[in-house]
């Protein structure tokens, strides 16, 4: 699954450094790091995914002021 998103219209004057990805199953609470190291893409390659199960992702954008919220 290759997830794509757009860059965060304000960045709190402060350039992006990267991205945080996490997914979770479509029925859990539980939210799960797809990253460690911030990605520079605006895409990502997510693996180790079960074929017929339904997710959902969310996207961090990462500064030097903080992170952002999630999209």
């Amino acid at each position: 699954c290759t997830v794509r998103w757009e860059p965060p219209a304000y960045d709190g004057g402060q350039p992006v450094l990267g991205y945080i990805l996490e997914r979770k199953k479509k029925k859990s609470y539980r939210w799960m790091r797809l990253n460690f190291d911030l990605l520079r893409e605006l895409s990502h390659e997510a693996r180790c995914m079960i074929e017929g199960v339904v997710y959902e992702m969310r996207v961090y954008a990462v500064n030097a002021v903080g992170m952002s919220r999630p999209s």
